[in-house]
């Protein structure tokens, strides 16, 4: 039971620290058009990136907004 609980906290993590979007350039985070593009679409900002969750309907949205702050693009890939 211990390790079961252990494994799951393992993936939850791993899985939420992924699901974050962010304004880049050059692989560098813009982390005021960050903010800024995750509040303008109703998204949980956490210290430097965009939790995805929150904006999964408007990813290319959030990359337009990136790109029109000044970043090159964002890191989240969207169809």
């Amino acid at each position: 039971m211990q390790f079961s609980n252990m494994f799951l906290l393992v993936i939850m993590t791993l899985v939420s620290s992924s699901a974050a979007c962010k304004c880049v350039t050059n692989g560098q985070n813009q982390v005021g058009a960050t903010e800024s593009c995750c509040n303008s679409l109703g998204g949980d900002f956490n210290t430097d990136d965009c939790a995805a969750g929150s904006i999964s309907e408007h990813l290319s949205n959030f990359r337009s907004c990136c790109q029109s702050s000044g970043a090159a693009t964002s890191d989240c890939d969207f169809p």
